[in-house]
């Protein structure tokens, strides 16, 4: 028996339903310890039990993604984002009936201004939209069992580090579902403007790495945006006093891993590449060079930068 035409519209409405539900009520809570679990978890078997039928987007960031790397046409992208965003609002709605007399409202947190904000929300939108892309759209993954896992996952690395800084959306109908019932309107547009830019940022990594996935370059980008995750969301926990840093942290390196271990065996770390080269299994000669040079600019980078994001704050 075939799947109804209107069956996948339906199952993003469902899922971004739960999700967006889940996270509201998280938020209005306060629960600051498990809320990036729960909402995680919430987002993974949602995405397994409903992946089957529409592939589980629940976020139009991942929908562009998709528009944007090939895998989805314009008219059927429209359609799963009006769903996920009505799905959004409403499951918004029926939270904040159990926490009528709280409201909230996105911004920046105490001590933060708008670019560390928008920064945060750009980047975590680009770790899940590029996972997305790589577990679940990937020839070279095809047929895993992690693939829910490793998506639902990416919101625990962001939730404990960069939520601490911009409230941890990573998807439009996430930021529209907190904000309708909040006090200021105007806001999660620029949530949105960002978490799309995300967006355009992972298919772009997509289509640079998986072009060639055997070749200098895709080895020496996946190590380099691996690092890149893993460094950012160790300082955001490590400079915010995260509650579940470790936890977080061990989220980053497992998402990226999973997205990107075909591609260049996610190493993310100088150590681990001299403990291969010294065991002369693989990445000897200049496969050892690349390995090195990305981990390393990267480090260098994160270094200098991650200063901003958390003002006055020292490693």
């Amino acid at each position: 028996m075939g799947v109804p035409t209107y069956s996948p519209f339906v199952a993003e409405f469902v899922g971004t339903f739960l999700l967006v539900f889940t996270v509201v009520c998280n938020v209005l809570s306060g629960d600051a310890v498990w809320g990036g679990v729960s909402i995680a978890c919430v987002l993974t078997v949602s995405i397994y039990a409903l992946g089957g039928i529409s592939g589980a987007n629940f976020n139009p960031a991942v929908t562009l993604s998709l528009v944007l790397t090939g895998k989805k046409d314009l008219v059927n992208a429209a359609m799963y984002m009006l769903c996920q965003i009505l799905g959004g609002l409403l499951g918004g709605a029926f939270a904040s009936m159990l926490f009528p007399s709280i409201s909230t409202s996105l911004g920046p947190a105490h001590g933060f201004d708008w670019v560390s904000v928008l920064i945060c929300e750009a980047i975590y939108t680009m770790m899940l939209c590029f996972v997305v892309l790589n577990v679940a759209c990937t020839d070279a993954t095809s047929g895993n069992e992690f693939y829910g896992l490793a998506i639902g996952f990416v919101i625990v690395a962001g939730a404990y580090g960069a939520g601490a800084v911009s409230g941890g959306c990573f998807n439009p109908a996430v930021a529209l579902g907190i904000n309708k019932w909040g006090s200021e309107y105007t806001w999660p547009f620029l949530y949105l403007l960002f978490e799309f830019i995300g967006a355009a940022l992972a298919a772009l990594f997509y289509k640079l790495i998986r072009a060639e996935p055997g070749s200098a370059l895709a080895k020496l980008l996946s190590e380099f945006l691996g690092t890149f995750m893993l460094v950012i969301t160790v300082s955001l926990n490590v400079l915010g006093s995260s509650p579940a840093g470790a936890f977080s942290i061990a989220a980053s390196l497992m998402c990226m891993i999973y997205a990107l271990g075909d591609v260049s065996g996610a190493n993310f770390n100088p150590a681990v590449s001299i403990a291969i080269a010294i065991s002369k299994k693989k990445y000897m000669g200049r496969d050892w060079d690349v390995h090195c040079s990305a981990v390393s600019w990267r480090n260098l980078w994160n270094v200098n930068n991650f200063r901003y994001l958390w003002q006055g704050a020292r490693i």
